[in-house]
């Protein structure tokens, strides 16, 4: 069998994901880290920020199988 090495449905669609998702993520972190304290603290929302793009990066580095 041949052994293709093209981009795959699959695999556009986990950088497109990864993609989406590492923009959200440093989004987020950036308006937690630029607005006024009200009634919650903007402050919690930076490590989940962190840890959104976090998970986009990893789409992004993830290989297909």
């Amino acid at each position: 069998m041949s052994d293709e090495e093209g981009m795959t449905l699959g695999g556009l669609a986990t950088r497109l994901f990864g993609i989406i998702i590492l923009v959200l993520g440093l989004l987020l972190t950036y308006f937690s880290l630029k607005t006024d304290v009200g009634l919650v603290n903007p402050r919690i929302f930076t490590p989940i920020g962190l840890a959104v793009a976090l998970a986009g990066g990893f789409m992004l580095l993830a290989r297909e199988v």
